[in-house]
């Protein structure tokens, strides 16, 4: 773990779709994550989920993005969500069906995401994303 000053260093990757990505664990395993300021929540794939051998709880709310229509969404009963080693699990986790933001990646090139990163970790945690040297700093 890289840390400055009480905040966490996290290398972050520019994609071919001009997506922002950064590596993350998730049940002990890899999982790469868009990085999205606009997103209200943290979510996971249900997908991956699945693969990640999540267990999820109805959550009787929809969301969705931006040119999607509404999407049911889970909640994410317990999980074990890394960043740059720093535990998570406290980060309320959602699940959605993200097949058609995995599609438009695949449109670019780019490999499937397990999830996205939003807004409710980046205020929390007082992130800072340095787009020029592709880094994200954030508190613990």
């Amino acid at each position: 773990m890289n840390t400055t000053q009480g905040f966490v260093l996290v290398p972050l990757a520019r994609e071919k779709s001009g997506h922002i990505t950064v590596e993350a664990q998730l049940a002990g395993r890899a999982a790469r994550f868009i990085v999205d300021t606009g997103a209200g929540g943290t979510i996971v794939d249900v997908s991956a989920a699945d693969a990640f051998q999540l267990k999820l709880r109805s959550h009787h709310k929809e969301g969705g993005g931006v040119g999607s229509g509404p999407l049911e969404v889970n909640l994410v009963a317990r999980h074990d969500l890394r960043l740059a080693g720093v535990d998570l699990s406290g980060t309320k986790l959602l699940a959605m069906d993200l097949s058609h933001v995995n599609a438009r990646l695949a449109k670019a090139g780019v490999e499937p995401v397990v999830g996205v990163v939003g807004a409710d970790f980046l205020w929390r945690h007082r992130a800072v994303i340095d787009y020029d040297k592709g880094q994200m700093l954030f508190s613990e």
